[in-house]
């Protein structure tokens, strides 16, 4: 099913992609937009499955991992 996105979903989603860690605080003024709105909207595309999951991306060869 697809989930229909609007500028705000799809600004709120390119941002938690750069940096899932930013502070609800930060990811609204860069939108500006308020705290409330801004977080309804990122709970309303978890419950839908637009978001998944929140990761952390590790660099192998900084952590001591061989790579091919």
């Amino acid at each position: 099913m697809t989930v229909a996105l609007d500028d705000l979903d799809r600004n709120i989603l390119s941002l938690l992609q750069e940096d899932c860690t930013l502070p609800l605080d930060e990811i609204a003024r860069r939108l500006g937009a308020s705290k409330t709105p801004v977080w309804n909207r990122i709970r309303k595309l978890r419950a839908a499955g637009v978001i998944r999951a929140e990761v952390a991306l590790l660099d192998p060869e900084k952590i001591g991992l061989d790579t091919c």
